[in-house]
This record gives structure tokens, C-alpha cells and sequence, in this order.
């Protein structure tokens, strides 16, 4: 117990100083739920002190001496020394420390998520992305989790999924539903003992004092007056004068020795550990003598009093042989010879203002500072002692002779903290269970559903273009359920899969939608709508809006920021005549060209930013880093995407309709769709333009107007695309030389001269397409196309791709430049040097020579101008000098403004 009470002492500091720490580093500790918890668990551990528990709920001699003074009634005190009903609400009140417990469950899981976070960290960094906003490089965790659908993807490497931090909302309600749950339960066992009966019920011991106690009084009357005293408390009677007094005395000792062998041992739950006699009128009588007298009267086997009934000292194993049998229903052992010895000799031990005896044989070696010491004490906690004394007797009779029967209650005490150690064990699982049955449907229609609300509200926030691939995600969640519970129902035995079917049956009757899942879709499909409406100059604009949680006020308008960016503007041919004859299907047509321009820009990094006019659209590259390698790949997927577009627009079976069209043949000859292409590169600002009643996210900056330019005039020259010299400067050297220096212009927006490149392609020898696009598969496809586009996609940044090495083995490239011979980029070459040294009637001569095929361009009659070659810039290049009758201004300086020459055509 000294140990015990150590430990406990040294746990009340700790928790005493863990409080004050507490309340000292949380602000929202002091005086809440958990801070009352810890407050009631400490003080619960006073109670644990055997000390303070004896002063609690157990009554001491002295108090004893007291009640009997005052003439209360000794026995019932006597009888209930132990306070059960103030023992039972301590045990209740240490339940109060399973809250600590799960205080610390509690902690333990907040203390391993910041470990493994901190563990997780950011992740290993990865080479940025040029097609996607920053942070979210290459494959976005959308991206990511698509292309891993199936995982035939070995290249791409399936992210570790981290666990997302549990949301604010559900740590409160999982903490106030815990909280509800401990004090509920707690409550219950409150209110438990009130409404419990009494246990103030008769036992063997009771029944067993109330023999014993008549037999004593039919050997030595009591009698029942003030100044009389019965005949055994006379000392100068004999004690054989009064006939059959022996027989009486035989009686009673039979019967207490009965009751001696039979709760010394058997199948009691309570072991008689000592008895006791005590009279109020020896003490009075006899004064200093009345212990002597009173051990002397009560000891047994004693011959005055037996005659010849006593037994001789060695034959005392008499008593075993009558009084205890192994064999009964209820076996009874033989007491000790110890035992016998001390039941035979005065009884000394003083216990309570009584005299007697301890059938506890104490082990060997160990002895107490005197005999006359108390067994009780000695040996026995207030707790693990029981009394039971004689109630049939008057007040008289109590003052002449008394007795108490303790019995040792250590066996049910420990069976009863074993009960006690099972029943905290199940209250932690039903406090468990109890807060895990409440909270989980809360978890699975409220609190699951917000979180993955809050997820994807940060995935948007993080990267608001991915918020276009959420939806497809969700769908192919919804089908991978659909297709488990099929497959778990097959895989059931008849009877079950049968029921298993109803039920599914009967949840698609329901089908109802909750609250909380409308809530979740509307967001997908509206983070969607955002992605797609403000594109990537919007990222910036959806992000930083997301940010301020705090504040439900949208700021649009934030401030813009400078990036470097490849512009790329194409543009739709005889737009015009197609608005007039398609009126309402141009919506139609616009959107079919859409979907080639975005989907082959996207595929080589580029981001759709908008269409102007209906006609035009604006292609963007951010430029995200300085390293060159990275500049180069981009610039080279950007020349690559426009070649695609241009190659798929006359590949488009759909948009090969409209070369039949008779409105649009009346208005044009041989229409056929037909885009052109602007390219150039330089620093623009990105952000939102308008006002707070609309606005548009886009970029501004003369290079912006440059490309729009670029674009404009490669009608004027008869190209399909036009490219700057800016933008030659970052492509890589190989895929530079399928490129043909056409002029030197001014433009607006710049204020050096450009020198202007294009790609000759001849468009004319692509055939359209026979097979079904992409387009037109099932929907339940998409998931396969996203995930192969998004696989090539990424092939086309990985180091070991180039664009030169694709474009050779490209078919339709190669068909569309074998109309090109060498000896007419030589005579074009020779010719616009010329043009540009102000040597315009040389360079006359040789344009006027530059067919696209060899043998042309050497058999073509140099000296008329009647056979115009039909290459665009060389038609160009000798309309503008013929103006000037092939003389040069006087201030030509190898360049001329572009605005004026589109303005003239």
C-alpha cells in the first residue's frame, strides 16, 4: 500500500502540472470539457489513497467507541462498517478517467498525422510543365489518377495517396458526439445506484451469530433487569452447582464450532476470520481484570465448564473428524492446530472492544508486536472485512455479553475489482461503439460528403484547370462501384446473391438524391464551367478568390502579372461568307473547328485562351522557367500543335461536309475549310480585363498584337502560317530548317524590323480521314481516350522526344512538303536576297522563276511576266515591287511596313 500510495501521489503531480501547462499553452483549455475531465480524473485519484479512501467510506474504533457511548445502536454500525453505496460511487467516479483516455487517443492521432505529414512532405519536384499552372506540373493528381484507370500506364507512376487532414467541421462534431457519448454514459452509472434496492440482506454469517448467540444464552441466562447478573459473571458460584449447565455449554460450543469449520472453509465467498466476545458488565465489574475474565470465559473446551464432555489437549482432532468432511456436498477442511490451539487458550486479541480469537494462520516468521494485537487491522483493508453480531437481544443483554463475527471478503474483493476491470473495459467499448454508431451515419451522409466537397475545393484551388477532369473521375468512381457490387453479387451463393439483388433493386427505386451529393456535383460542374471559361489566364483569378475561405465577396479584378509566353492566333478563312450562309448553324461549324484547335492544342501543352470575332482563336504556351532545353521543347510543340490543327482540319471528315455545301461554293470557289496561323513569342501580361459586372480573363501586350498580325497576313502572302523571327530564336535548329524566310516588316507593337518565316506545306494533298474519330465513340470510353491522350501527352516532354524526329515520320507531313523541290527554296532564297539589297529587277527574274517544281523553275521563260509562279510569298514580294516599277524608295533599307501592304490587299 505504501507504494501504491506513492505512485498515485507522483500521478497527481503529473496530472496536476500537465493542467497548468495546459491551461497555460491553450487558450481554449482552461475551464472547457477537457480541462473539467482532467480536473475530475485527478482528484478521483485522492480516492485511490488508502488513507483518504478509509477516511471516506470506512468506519474506525474510535467511532464505534462513540456510537456506543451516545447509546447508539452498535450492532447495525457494526454491521456495515463499509460504506457500499460510497465505495460504488468512487469506482463510478474513476470512470471519469476514461475521458483522459481518450483525451490521449485523441492526441496520440493528432501528434502521428503531424508525423506523417511531416514525413510525406511535398514530394520530389519535377520538372516543370509548360501546359498547366504552376504547382500542378506535368500530370495533375487528376491527371494522374485517370491515367493510372487501368493501369496500363508502367510509365507513369501512381502517386502515394496521403490521407487529407480531417476537416474542421467533423473534428467538432466528432468531438462534441465523443463528448456527449462519455458523459452519457457516465450519467447512466450516476443514476444507476439510486434506483437500486437495498442489499441489506441476511447471510449464513447472520443467521449463524443469531444460533450461536441463543445457545450462549440458554448455557448463562441473561437476565433481563438493571442490577442482576447472570450466574456465569459471578465468580464465587460454582459453576457444576446449576444441573445441566454443562449439556447447555456442549450445545454451544457445538454449534459455534459448526460454524467455525464450516466458514473457515468451503465454497463461502466470505471466510470467517475472527471472533470475538465483549460485555460492557465485566469491563465495569472487573475493571483491569476484564480481559482476563472475559478470555478466560471464553475460551473453549473447557473442563469446569464441560465436565466430562471436555476433551484432553491431544485429542482435540476429534473436532475434525465431526465437525469437517472432504466428502460433503459442501467440502469441509479441518482447522489448524494453531487454530485449535488459540480457540482453546484465553482469548486475547482486542478488536473493537472485544475479545477473541483469529482463525488466520499467520505465516511462518511472522508475528505482531504483541498477542493482544488486532488480527483485523493487521491483516486486512476496512474494505476486505465483513461483521456480522447477534440483532435478537435487548439493550440489557448486550451490556452482559456480546459478540462479532468478522469474515474476510478479500475473495469477492478481488473478484469484484475483476468485474470492475471487465466492466471499464466494456464501458471504453461502448463509450467506443457508442460514439462510432452516432457519428456514422453522420460521417457517411454529412461529414464524408464535405470532406470530399473540401477536397476538391482544394484541388481547384491548387490547380482550377484540373477542375475539368473531376467530373470524369467521379463518373469512373461511380462505374468501378457499380462494377464491384456486381461483381461481389456473382460471386455470392444463389440465396444470397437473390436477396443481395432486391435490395439493390429497391435502392435504385429510391435513387433519391441527397443534399449533400447535389452540393458535391454542382461544384464539379461549376469549377468545370470556371476552368473552361476562363482558361488558364483564370487560374490565377479562381485561385486566389479560393484563398480568401474567410470571405464569401469575389475579387475578380486582381492584379496581373507579367509572364513570358509563346501567342499563337489562327484563324478561320471566308469567315464571313460562312456567317451568312450558315446563320444559325455557324454556331455549329465554329464549335467543330473548336474542338480540333483546343483538343490539338492541349495535346502539345498549348491553352486555349479565347476566341474573338467567332473566327479567330488565341493559343497560349507559358513560359514557366529560364532553362533553355525547356524553351526549345516548347517552342518546337507549339510549331508542331498548328501543323496538327491544320492537318486535322482537312483530315476532318465532319468538316469535310462543307466543301459541298451549295451556299458556300456560290459564295466561294472550291471552299473548303481553311485556317490561318500567326506565331510569335515575347513577355505579356496575364490577368483579368473588364469590370466587376464582367469580365475576361485574357493577356495584353504589343507581342499579343504582333501575333494577331502575323496572323492577319498570312492571307496577304498566301501562307498558312506566319511566324516571327523571335520565335525562330528558341526552336531548335533542327526543326529551323524546314522553315523559309519570307519578308522584313514593321508592325505595330513593334518597333524593329521582323523578319517573317513560314512552313510550306501543300494542305491540298491530305485526303479525308475514313475511319470514326474519337469523337464518336461511346461514352463509356472516355476514360480510355483521356488516359491515352494524356499518356501522349506526356510522351511529347519526355527528353528523349523531338519534334523533327516525329515530323520525318509523320506521313502527312511528309506528303504534304514532296511538292517542294530543292531548286525552288534555292531560287527563292537567291531572289529575296536580292530584294532585300534593293536589287529588284535581278531579284524579279529569279522570283518570277520559283515554281515548286524543279523542272519548272528551269524550263519557265524568264523574261515575261505572264507566268507567275503560284507560291504565295514569291506572288507577294513582286506585287509590292511592281508598284514602284521595280525601283527601290530612295530610303529602303531592307525592310517595309506591314500594315500598309495588308491595307492596300
Amino acid at each position: 500500500d505504501v507504494l501504491f500510495n506513492m505512485l498515485t501521489s507522483l500521478c497527481m503531480l503529473v496530472f496536476t502540472g500537465e493542467i497548468i501547462a495546459a491551461s497555460i499553452g491553450y487558450s481554449e483549455y482552461f475551464l472547457g470539457f477537457f480541462f473539467q475531465l482532467d480536473l475530475i480524473s485527478t482528484v478521483t485519484l485522492l480516492f485511490d489513497l488508502t488513507w483518504v479512501g478509509n477516511l471516506l467510506y470506512c468506519k474506525t474504533q474510535d467511532s464505534q467507541l462513540h456510537w456506543r457511548s451516545t447509546g447508539g445502536v452498535l450492532e447495525k454500525a457494526v454491521a456495515k462498517l463499509t460504506d457500499t453505496r460510497a465505495g460504488r460511487t468512487v469506482r463510478i467516479l474513476r470512470l471519469v478517467r476514461l475521458g483522459k483516455l481518450y483525451k490521449l487517443y485523441r492526441n496520440a492521432l493528432e501528434q502521428m498525422e503531424k508525423v506523417k505529414e511531416a514525413q510525406t512532405g511535398p514530394g520530389s519536384s519535377q520538372s516543370p510543365r509548360p501546359s498547366v499552372r504552376s504547382g500542378s506540373s506535368g500530370t495533375s493528381g487528376a491527371e494522374d489518377e485517370l491515367s493510372s484507370a487501368d493501369g496500363s500506364n508502367k510509365n507513369v507512376t501512381e502517386p502515394e495517396k496521403i490521407r487529407e487532414p480531417e476537416t474542421r467541421v467533423g473534428k467538432k462534431l466528432s468531438d462534441m458526439t465523443t463528448r456527449r457519448v462519455i458523459v452519457l454514459v457516465l450519467a447512466m452509472l450516476f443514476t444507476q445506484s439510486l434506483f437500486e434496492g437495498s442489499e441489506d440482506f441476511e447471510f449464513s454469517g447472520s443467521a449463524g451469530a443469531e444460533q450461536i448467540y441463543e445457545r450462549w444464552r440458554s448455557w448463562c441466562p441473561l437476565e433481563d433487569f438493571r442490577n442482576a447478573s447472570s450466574w456465569c459473571f459471578t465468580s464465587s458460584e460454582k459453576e457444576g452447582s446449576h444441573l445441566g449447565r454443562a449439556d447447555h455449554r456442549s450445545w454451544y460450543e457445538h454449534f459455534l464450532l459448526s460454524f467455525l469449520y464450516s466458514h473457515s472453509s468451503g465454497d463461502f465467498a466470505w471466510r470467517l476470520f475472527w471472533i470475538g466476545i465483549g460485555s460492557q458488565t465485566a469491563t465495569d465489574q472487573y475493571q483491569g481484570n476484564a480481559s482476563a475474565f472475559i478470555g478466560e470465559l471464553a475460551r473453549l473446551n473447557q473442563a469446569r465448564y464441560l465436565g466430562s464432555l471436555a476433551l484432553p489437549t491431544d485429542e482435540l482432532w476429534h473436532w475434525d473428524s465431526r465437525y469437517a468432511n472432504k466428502n460433503w456436498v459442501n467440502p469441509v477442511l479441518p482447522l489448524s492446530s494453531e487454530t485449535k490451539q488459540k480457540l482453546t487458550q484465553p482469548w486475547q486479541e482486542q478488536c473493537l472492544g472485544f475479545y477473541g480469537v483469529s482463525l488466520y494462520t499467520r505465516p511462518y516468521g511472522e508475528t505482531y508486536v504483541s498477542d493482544t494485537d488486532c488480527a483485523i487491522s493487521q491483516e486486512l483493508r476496512c474494505n476486505e472485512v465483513q461483521y456480522h453480531s447477534p440483532l435478537a437481544k435487548t439493550p440489557a443483554e448486550r451490556a452482559q455479553v456480546n459478540m462479532l463475527f468478522a469474515f474476510d471478503t478479500r475473495f469477492s474483493s478481488q473478484a469484484e475489482a475483476g468485474y470492475s476491470i471487465l466492466q471499464t473495459v466494456f464501458i471504453c467499448f461502448a463509450v467506443g461503439i457508442g460514439a462510432w454508431s452516432f457519428s456514422k451515419d453522420i460521417n457517411a451522409i454529412l461529414l464524408q460528403p464535405i470532406e470530399s466537397i473540401m477536397e476538391k475545393v482544394e484541388a481547384i484551388k491548387d490547380n482550377p484547370l484540373a477542375a475539368i477532369k473531376l467530373g470524369d473521375i467521379e463518373y469512373r468512381r461511380e462505374l468501378e462501384e457499380k462494377e464491384g457490387r456486381k461483381l461481389s453479387i456473382l460471386n455470392m451463393e444463389a440465396s444470397t446473391k437473390s436477396f443481395m439483388q432486391f435490395l439493390a433493386s429497391k435502392k435504385r427505386i429510391r435513387g433519391e438524391l441527397l443534399e449533400t451529393q447535389i452540393l458535391e456535383r454542382t461544384l464539379i460542374k461549376l469549377g468545370g464551367l470556371l476552368a473552361l471559361g476562363f482558361g488558364e489566364a483564370g487560374a490565377e483569378i479562381i485561385g486566389n478568390n479560393l484563398q480568401g475561405g474567410a470571405s464569401a465577396s469575389v475579387n475578380a479584378m486582381v492584379p496581373g502579372q507579367e509572364v513570358d509566353a509563346i501567342l499563337g492566333f489562327c484563324s478561320i478563312h471566308h469567315f464571313g461568307d460562312a456567317t451568312e450562309v450558315l446563320k444559325e448553324s455557324v454556331m455549329v461549324f465554329v464549335n467543330q473547328v473548336s474542338e480540333i484547335v483546343h483538343g490539338c492544342a492541349d495535346n502539345f501543352h498549348g491553352s486555349p485562351n479565347k476566341n474573338i470575332g467567332g473566327n479567330s482563336f488565341l493559343i497560349v504556351w507559358r513560359i514557366r522557367d529560364q532553362n533553355v532545353q525547356h524553351r526549345t521543347k516548347l517552342a518546337d510543340l507549339a510549331v508542331m500543335s498548328f501543323i496538327r490543327i491544320s492537318t486535322e482540319v482537312q483530315k476532318s471528315r465532319v468538316l469535310a461536309q462543307y466543301r459541298t455545301h451549295p451556299g458556300l461554293q456560290q459564295r466561294v470557289h472550291k471552299y473548303r475549310v481553311q485556317l490561318g496561323f500567326g506565331l510569335h513569342c515575347g513577355w505579356t501580361i496575364e490577368g483579368a480585363i473588364g469590370s466587376k459586372y464582367k469580365i475576361d480573363a485574357s493577356y495584353l501586350s504589343p507581342n499579343v498584337n504582333v501575333a494577331s498580325r502575323l496572323e492577319a497576313a498570312s492571307s496577304y502572302f498566301g501562307t498558312w502560317i506566319l511566324l516571327s523571327q523571335f520565335m525562330l530564336d528558341i526552336c531548335s535548329d533542327h526543326l529551323t530548317s524546314f522553315f523559309r524566310e519570307i519578308d522584313r516588316v514593321t508592325v505595330t507593337g513593334s518597333r524593329m524590323p521582323i523578319r517573317l518565316y513560314t512552313l510550306d506545306l501543300d494542305h491540298s494533298k491530305i485526303a479525308v480521314k475514313q475511319n470514326v474519330g474519337e469523337g464518336n465513340l461511346k461514352i463509356g470510353n472516355r476514360f480510355k481516350l483521356r488516359q491515352i491522350r494524356e499518356t501522349l501527352k506526356n510522351e511529347k516532354w519526355a527528353e528523349d522526344y523531338r519534334v523533327t524526329d516525329h515530323l520525318n515520320e509523320d506521313t502527312d507531313f511528309v506528303t504534304m512538303r514532296q511538292g517542294f523541290s530543292k531548286e525552288f527554296f534555292e531560287r527563292f532564297n537567291v531572289g529575296f536576297r536580292n530584294y532585300l539589297a534593293g536589287q529588284w529587277l535581278v531579284a524579279r527574274d529569279l522570283l518570277l522563276t520559283c515554281h515548286y517544281s524543279s523542272e519548272k523553275c528551269l524550263s519557265s521563260d524568264t523574261q515575261g511576266l505572264d507566268d507567275i509562279p503560284e507560291d504565295g510569298p514569291a506572288r507577294t514580294l513582286l506585287a509590292f515591287m511592281e508598284q514602284s516599277s521595280w525601283v527601290p524608295p530612295p530610303d529602303w533599307r531592307g525592310h517595309r511596313d506591314l500594315l500598309a501592304g495588308v491595307e492596300d490587299e
